[in-house]
């Protein structure tokens, strides 16, 4: 039995997280997450979390509550993926499948693909995660082999047992979380814990001395943030607290509440578990705990961290249900009941509320003068058109409405963009992980205020930048003042890439494979696959291969020399770095004497990235923009510029002690966005093929051999540089 001084106002808090539960989809407050794209990883994962949250509560698949969710995931395992690999999408398919219809087919084609996914001795799933993708496939072969769907042929009980024994007798896990979870296996596969396994237990219980809770020994105890002593001494976190923090603090608590999912099913052969638990979890139910419990989660994810959210209340609810040891409807529903009928939102609005403001949106009279200004200034797929709305007066007739005075919108003119849904999160989310420090240095990216369910498409209006204008629009007069924007850009870069601290971290040791090598591999391929189907003459062809057999060579030659190149200080990245996605203004003002810049197209920001990456690609299209003038001079001041900035990247890798291989990274890095360009170059070398515009198709085959070729001349310098090293 529970303790209740542990949990206090169970059955008040319990009850108001199910309501919010229960409505999330019954109201679709989530479109771009729960039940979304199949195909976005994001969906996928938050869903299986929901459908997992409903479980706990107590619903079983015959449930009409989880009809949907087991349709929405027995899909036909998918031949086109890479290899026909099971990636995290398909992973999360199969664990939620396990769970609702183990029977299904798809579940055996998945468990199979995984099982010849052995390498080595490690599961590859993810790149750069091999010790938790074997962690995570034991699980599902575990879960497989409790629903009796698991023989033999796919995976032997012995690889089972043995592998899981290696993963935590050699200490090969780093998060509490995965200790955990390869315990709770190693308890339901064999029934006990060895000696080993116990010393590991006693660890991880070790861990939660300090603070009361889980997952903080990924981060380092030195690096902890003063809302660690706040939470550990009972005092209600805000906003504030972890607003610049909230990724490791979503993370922390995520831990928390998995290591107690998987330790209490053990907790009364091995008793020590109890205290631990029942404080890291009475740590982190007194933030929420009461009739508000809803609201004051919101308040620390309030949206756009939906998804944030979502991951958090779901998972609460699971380590909850494990505590009390028995499924959350169990517990007396007529405070339930209650509830939902009050239909209490996320934010305490009801129903009737949302519904009588979106009756007002309605009847609002939005028009637009003139047409919309199309912006397309990159080369991403979203759209970006700039707008001068007005508003009519609605109580006016139809007949006079013309005779109507318009009333502006401020600012006159605003820029909305839109595209996939998916592209669209992405930015945002990307945004809102940035420092409030680092975010001046991006457009502001705001919420949604649209989604287009039909065509999947996400809309949102931000301010416009009226005196802005991208690098490339004014190439001309930047290369007027190439020194004066060479020197002011450089300064504005290395400030973005150097965030708002100076205290530097490594990078993740998969960073390497996940920029560099594994986009690299499939920009080869879709090159020289369309280069076979152009038409070129086949000496030509003869000669693309060779170039193709010489690429994929120099870069199983920087695989082998990878270890060199892993061990460097993380950056903030903009991961798409070029002159359409950099802003400037004052560029006409008295000489440039004062420029600012802005960044657009967030979509690949990383956190935790490489500014060498940034710099390469950003080189790589001044020397292409450089190509594309008819004036010499000005080709030889752009190229100036490329020279200065280069200059000062180098500059910047000497101050962060990154030199080593500084340079290196960045000639790998203009090698990978030749490749890119010459991969984006196929998608419009496809539709001149199918439009059977045979010559123009064979000009751009042409085109994209000699960016393929350009990237091996880079790939060459990295390789003469690695044998320096």
């Amino acid at each position: 039995m529970y303790n209740a001084q542990t949990l206090p106002l169970l059955e008040q808090t319990i009850f108001e997280l199910i309501a919010e539960l229960l409505l999330l989809e019954q109201e679709k407050r989530y479109p771009n997450l729960l039940f979304s794209d199949p195909e976005d990883i994001r969906p996928v994962r938050v869903t299986a979390h929901y459908v997992m949250a409903l479980i706990a509560y107590g619903f079983d698949p015959a449930d009409q509550e989880l009809e949907e969710a087991t349709e929405w995931f027995d899909v036909k395992f998918p031949r086109t993926r890479f290899n026909n690999m099971v990636d995290t999408r398909e992973m999360n398919r199969l664990m939620v499948l396990l769970h609702l219809k183990p029977e299904a087919k798809g579940v055996r084609t998945r468990l199979e693909h995984l099982a010849n996914q052995y390498h080595g001795s490690y599961y590859d799933v993810q790149p750069g995660w091999q010790e938790y993708d074997t962690l995570w496939a034991l699980q599902a072969f575990t879960l497989a082999k409790n629903a009796q769907v698991l023989d033999e042929n796919i995976v032997t009980d012995d690889r089972l047992r043995t592998r899981l024994d290696q993963l935590i007798t050699d200490q090969e896990l780093k998060r509490d979380k995965d200790v955990a979870l390869a315990l709770r296996l190693q308890h339901k596969l064999v029934g006990e814990l060895y000696p080993t396994h116990i010393d590991e237990l006693h660890h991880l219980l070790e861990n939660s001395e300090k603070y009361g809770i889980w997952g903080l020994r990924e981060f380092g105890w030195e690096r902890q943030n003063h809302w660690l002593a706040e939470l550990s001494t009972g005092k209600k976190l805000t906003y504030q607290h972890v607003e610049d923090h909230r990724d490791r603090f979503r993370k922390i608590v995520l831990s928390t509440c998995m290591v107690i999912e998987n330790l209490v099913p053990m907790m009364d052969q091995y008793p020590e578990i109890r205290e631990p638990v029942e404080r890291a979890l009475g740590i982190w139910w007194q933030q929420f705990q009461g009739t508000n419990a809803v609201t004051t989660l919101r308040h620390l994810f309030p949206r756009p961290y939906d998804y944030d959210y979502l991951l958090v209340l779901s998972r609460t609810l699971r380590a909850v249900r494990e505590y009390i040891r028995r499924p959350l409807r169990s517990l007396d529903t007529i405070h339930l009941l209650r509830q939902l009928t009050t239909f209490k939102t996320n934010n305490s609005e009801s129903s009737e509320m949302r519904s009588i403001k979106a009756a007002l949106r309605n009847w609002i009279n939005v028009d637009i003068n003139g047409q919309p200004e199309r912006l397309k200034l990159g080369f991403s797929e979203a759209n970006v058109v700039r707008v001068n709305p007005y508003i009519g007066n609605p109580m006016v007739d139809a007949e006079t409405t013309a005779q109507v005075p318009k009333v502006s919108l401020v600012p006159n003119s605003l820029i909305i963009k839109y595209g996939p849904t998916d592209m669209i999160n992405a930015e945002r989310a990307n945004y809102n992980q940035l420092p409030a420090a680092t975010r001046d240095y991006f457009v502001r990216i705001p919420e949604d205020t649209y989604y287009d369910a039909e065509n999947n498409r996400s809309f949102v209006i931000m301010q416009d930048l009226r005196d802005y204008q991208t690098l490339y629009e004014v190439h001309e007069a930047v290369s007027a003042n190439a020194h004066q924007v060479a020197d002011q850009l450089g300064v504005f870069l290395q400030r973005m890439h150097e965030g708002p601290t100076l205290q530097y971290h490594a990078v993740p040791r998969s960073t390497m494979r996940e920029l560099y090598i594994s986009p690299m591999m499939g920009y080869i391929d879709r090159i020289f696959n369309f280069v076979t189907e152009s038409g070129m003459n086949s000496e030509a062809i003869e000669r693309a291969r060779e170039i193709q057999y010489d690429l994929f060579e120099r870069i199983g030659e920087i695989i082998r020399a990878q270890r060199h190149l892993e061990h460097f200080q993380s950056a903030y990245m903009h991961g798409d770095l070029h002159m359409r996605n950099i802003m400037v203004r004052g560029l006409y003002d008295h000489s440039a004497a004062e420029l600012t810049f802005k960044l657009i197209d967030l979509e690949f920001t990383r956190q935790k990235g490489d500014a060498a990456f940034d710099a390469g690609q950003l080189l790589v299209d001044i020397e292409l923009v450089s190509r594309e003038e008819q004036k010499l001079d000005h080709q030889s001041r752009l190229l100036n510029l490329k020279s200065n900035l280069e200059r000062s990247y180098s500059d910047f890798g000497k101050t962060r002690r990154d030199d080593h291989t500084f340079g290196i990274r960045m000639e790998l890095a203009k090698a990978r966005a030749l490749l890119r360009i010459a991969k984006g170059k196929t998608k419009r070398g496809g539709h001149l093929l199918e439009t059977e515009q045979e010559g123009l198709a064979e000009r751009m085959s042409e085109e994209v051999v000699q960016h393929a070729s350009e990237a091996l001349l880079h790939l060459n310098a990295v390789i003469t540089a690695l044998e320096a090293v």
